[in-house]
């Protein structure tokens, strides 16, 4: 069981041109070194995976660039439990929306540069859909680079709707068709976008914002390449979609 920290004081901002909401909240969980754990022991040896309620594994479904293990459910549920009102107040979300937590995992960055295809070198959205909310609460102690949110200047796209997708999904595809270089993770600094906000990492923080922003980890390659729960940026990722 996981317990929230003591006198916990979330943080809104609108950000970028379209102000779009997003919350921040430091210290979130009285003790992450529960989930530390639970990664450390995910990592262990075959012998004590069969012990563990999952292991970590090259991610299937997404282009997230390194390794995920579930969480347990109920961690699922003790994360959100106090969070999901906020959540349709923040992101003026319909009360009649049901929240479907999904895809809720302990997440490992563990690709080199070398290694990740074009797309991974590109700020991403999640979803087309303004309901789905994505959570990401850092865990890893140590210095690690954090979250930046982009703004795509040719466009000036912020948010990737439904009837921007194509649109945007086409400048992306010129972009890639173009570059030269070598495939290396996003920076601050894009010939395409422009970094307009970046929440610095901060162990025990978490963020909260929509889905269809376009956002990119910034990483410190010399610190954050890691299959090491105990050393590398060990993150927890959910969403929450309210249909």
């Amino acid at each position: 069981m996981l317990t929230l920290g003591n006198n916990l004081q979330p943080q809104y901002e609108l950000i970028g041109q379209e102000q779009t909401p997003i919350i921040i909240i430091d210290n979130y969980l009285s003790e992450p070194q529960k989930l530390i754990n639970l990664a450390q022991s995910a990592d262990e040896s075959d012998e004590n995976h069969a012990q563990n309620q999952g292991e970590f594994k090259p991610d299937e479904l997404t282009q997230y660039p390194g390794l995920r293990m579930p969480l347990p459910k109920q961690y699922v549920v003790d994360y959100l439990k106090l969070l999901i009102q906020g959540l349709y107040n923040v992101f003026n979300i319909g009360q009649t929306l049901t929240p479907y937590p999904k895809d809720n995992t302990l997440s490992l960055i563990t690709k080199t540069e070398q290694q990740l295809s074009p797309i991974q070198t590109l700020p991403h959205f999640d979803t087309n859909d303004p309901n789905l909310i994505a959570i990401i609460h850092y865990l890893g102690e140590g210095e690690h680079g954090g979250t930046g949110f982009f703004r795509h200047k040719k466009t000036g796209f912020e948010t990737i709707s439904t009837k921007r997708k194509n649109t945007y999904l086409m400048h992306a595809q010129h972009i890639l068709e173009r570059s030269k270089v070598k495939p290396s993770y996003c920076t601050t600094q894009h010939n395409e976008f422009e970094c307009y906000k970046h929440i610095e990492y901060k162990p025990n923080r978490l963020i909260v914002f929509p889905g269809y922003l376009l956002h990119t980890s910034l990483l410190n390659t010399s610190t954050d390449i890691s299959s090491c729960p105990q050393t590398g940026r060990l993150t927890a990722n959910m969403f929450v979609h309210f249909k």
